[in-house]
This record gives structure tokens, C-alpha cells and sequence, in this order.
């Protein structure tokens, strides 16, 4: 089998305008994350967990549980907790305003790499050509 690298995935914090006035009315407190509530995809996603330990927050968080991407968004939009959305997913409700980084610049990258067989053939290998030169312009380069 081979393994390509095809980039990193960038989750942001994010949360709806309405969520953070509920919960943080003087401003931002990074230290209170872990006491409102966030959204996890399902049991076994760690994404929020990593970003809470790279603000020094290791700590049991409050949660909903929600395995469904567009579910997942529809929760935040709606201002039921903060979650990490992808960034091609979440851009049209940044800029609209639907939905507001909580912190910017802070982010959790999650590299991709594609498996395939070595002998697949001519169609495995035209579909892993064209998926690496489509995710060249989707996905963070992996240093």
C-alpha cells in the first residue's frame, strides 16, 4: 500500500454572535471555556480536547454530543455551544457574521493522508492524481 500526504485540515473555534454575549457579556475569558457549553462530534472526536489543552485548559469540559457536520453548524448558528468547523465549511458563515472565531489565530490543523493500493491500476492512479492536485488548493501545506 502507499500513503500520500495531502495536507492539513483547519478547524476553527467558533461560535455565534448571540452564544458569546450569553456567555461572556464583559468579553472573552478564555479561562471560563471549559464551563459553557461546546459541541463534539461523537465520542471518540478529541478536536476540542486538543484545543482546550493548547490553551492550557486540560480540564473536563461541558458538552452536547452531535455526529452530523451540517447538524454540528446548526447547533452553533443557533447558539447552543461553541464547536471547531472546519474552515472551508464554516467561511460563508464568518463572512456573514453568523458565526465568530473565538479566538483568531488559534486553530487545530489535522493532516489528511490518502491510502491506496501500490497496484490499483490506471484508474486508482488517475484518482489519486487528480485528488492530490485538487487538495493543493483546499488544505494547508504539511511542513
Amino acid at each position: 500500500a502507499r500513503c500520500e500526504a495531502l495536507g492539513a485540515m483547519r478547524y476553527l473555534a467558533l461560535a455565534s454572535p448571540q452564544f458569546m454575549a450569553r456567555h461572556f457579556p464583559a468579553g472573552f475569558v478564555r479561562q471560563q471555556l471549559p464551563r459553557v457549553p461546546a459541541i463534539v462530534f461523537g465520542a471518540d472526536d478529541r478536536l476540542q480536547h486538543r484545543y482546550l489543552e493548547a490553551l492550557g485548559l486540560a480540564e473536563c469540559f461541558v458538552h452536547h454530543l452531535c455526529p452530523s457536520s451540517e447538524g454540528f453548524v446548526q447547533l452553533a448558528l443557533a447558539g447552543l455551544g461553541w464547536g471547531l468547523v472546519p474552515a472551508l465549511q464554516a467561511q460563508a458563515f464568518l463572512e456573514r457574521g453568523e458565526l465568530v472565531e473565538l479566538l483568531p489565530g488559534e486553530h487545530v490543523d489535522v493532516p489528511l493522508y490518502w491510502h491506496h493500493w501500490r497496484q490499483g491500476g490506471e484508474l486508482l492512479d488517475s484518482l489519486t492524481s487528480h485528488l492530490l492536485r485538487a487538495t493543493r488548493s483546499k488544505l494547508i501545506a504539511l511542513a
